[in-house]
C-alpha cells in the first residue's frame, strides 16, 4: 500500500483552512484552491503551493479533497473537472445526501476517476486540534492509503461500508447535534422564564445524568447569550433539511428531526444563520 503524500484540497472555508494547516504541520505536501484567493494565505504561508483554478490544481495531484458548501458546489467542481479526472480520485468531506454524494460517484467514474466520501463529525476546535471523527464511504482500496492524512485530521477514522454510508451517519450525527442544540435552547430558555439563575441551572445540568459534551462545551454561550460560530446555524439547518429529504425519500418519519428542522429553518430566516448551531436559543427567546 502506497500513501498518499501529495493532496489538492478544494474549500478554504472555515474547517477547510484547519485541516489544511494540520497536514501541511505533518509533512503532507498540499496544493489548494479556493473561489476567494484571499482565504488561501495562510496555508501559502504554511508552505501550501496556491493553484488560480481548480483544474490546474488537479494536473498535479492523484488525490483531490473537496471540502465546500453543498451539493451544487460539489457538482459544479466535478463537472468543470470531467475532462481531467481520469486516474485521479476525488474524496468529498463536503456535507451533502448520500443520494447526491451517490450522484457525485456515478459522475465522477463515468469521467474516469474514483470517488469515496469521508465527511467529518466535529467544528473548528477538533479541525485545529486533528481530533476530528472521520465518516468514510467507499472501497477500502481507496481508504488504505488515505489513512495517513485522515490520522492528521481525526482522532479515529469510521468506514461504514459503500458510498452513501459515510454521509449518513453524517446525517445522523448531526441531526442529534440539532435535536440537543433545541432541547438545551429550550430548557435554558424555561429556566429562564421561571426565573432561575443562569449559572446554577447551568451546574444542575451540568450535574446530572442530562449533562453531555456538547453541553459542557456550548453552556457558557447559553450563559452569557452571545453564539460565536464554531457550527453555523444555517449549516445546522442545512444538514437537517437533508435529513429530513432522505427520510422522505424513503417513505419514512423522523417526528423530531422534522420539528427542529422547522425551528432551524425559522430561526435562518430571522437571520440568525451566522450564529452558532446553539444560537437558536435567540429565536426561541423571541417568541
Amino acid at each position: 500500500m502506497q500513501e498518499h503524500n501529495k493532496i489538492g484540497w478544494i474549500g478554504m472555508g472555515q474547517m477547510g483552512i484547519p485541516m489544511v494547516n494540520r497536514l501541511l504541520d505533518n509533512g503532507i505536501e498540499v496544493g489548494v484552491f479556493n473561489r476567494a484567493p484571499q482565504k488561501t494565505a495562510e496555508a501559502a504561508a504554511k508552505g501550501a503551493k496556491v493553484y488560480p483554478s481548480a483544474q490546474t490544481l488537479v494536473q498535479d495531484y492523484p488525490v483531490i479533497f473537496l471540502m465546500v458548501s453543498d451539493y451544487a458546489a460539489v457538482n459544479d467542481i466535478v463537472e468543470s473537472l470531467k475532462n481531467d479526472l481520469s486516474g485521479k480520485i476525488i474524496v468529498n468531506m463536503s456535507t451533502i445526501a448520500p443520494s447526491e454524494n451517490l450522484k457525485i460517484k456515478a459522475a465522477v467514474e463515468a469521467y474516469g476517476g474514483q470517488f469515496a466520501e469521508a465527511p467529518v463529525s466535529g467544528s473548528v476546535g477538533p479541525a485545529t486540534n486533528g481530533t476530528l471523527l472521520i465518516l468514510f464511504g467507499g472501497d477500502e482500496a481507496v481508504l488504505n492509503p488515505l489513512q495517513k492524512a485522515f490520522s492528521f485530521l481525526g482522532k479515529k477514522t469510521f468506514h461504514f461500508g459503500a458510498v452513501g454510508k459515510g454521509s449518513g451517519a453524517k446525517l445522523v450525527l448531526n441531526s442529534l447535534l440539532g435535536i440537543f442544540g433545541e432541547a438545551y435552547s429550550e430548557a435554558m430558555l424555561m429556566a429562564r422564564q421561571f426565573g432561575i439563575d443562569t449559572d446554577t441551572i447551568v451546574e444542575a445540568i451540568g450535574g446530572s445524568a442530562m449533562d453531555s459534551p456538547m453541553f459542557q462545551t456550548k453552556k457558557s454561550l447559553w450563559a452569557n447569550g452571545e453564539f460565536p460560530p464554531a457550527f453555523a446555524l444555517k449549516h445546522a439547518s442545512k444538514d437537517l433539511n437533508l435529513a429530513c429529504m432522505e427520510a422522505a425519500a424513503a417513505g419514512s418519519r423522523l417526528p423530531a428531526v422534522e420539528t427542529v428542522a422547522e425551528s432551524y429553518r425559522q430561526a435562518v430566516q430571522s437571520g440568525y444563520g451566522e450564529q452558532d448551531v446553539s444560537g437558536v436559543y435567540l429565536k426561541l427567546a423571541e417568541q
